[in-house]
């Protein structure tokens, strides 16, 4: 934020959310135990983000999962979705690459 005035030098249009988002936790019926509840310091960064104009218009998937987020009060890691299978990780993260499923 700090060097904002240098945003168009410094920004990369062509980013990607690759991993798990807040949305997932649904999806793949994750344990309670692999939720975590969300810091005082995480919601501050959340909503911070959320205040960010381009999020609005360039990235309105972003927002929804951190809006997601947000409304559940729960977080989770990437290593949650291996609750139910070690090698989990090694088809979902492929899947998601081969299917589109990033944001």
């Amino acid at each position: 934020m700090q060097m904002a005035y240098d945003a168009k030098l410094l920004r990369v249009p062509g980013i990607h959310w690759l991993g798990v988002f807040p949305s997932d936790s649904e999806k793949f019926r994750l344990p309670n135990g692999c939720l975590l509840n969300l810091t005082a310091k995480d919601r501050q960064k959340a909503e911070s983000i959320l205040t960010r104009c381009y999020l609005r218009k360039e990235t309105p998937k972003w927002r929804l999962e951190l809006e997601i987020m947000l409304e559940k009060g729960v977080k989770f890691e990437i290593e949650a979705l291996s609750a139910s299978s070690l090698s989990f990780l090694s088809t979902y993260i492929p899947q998601k690459i081969h299917e589109g499923l990033y944001i």
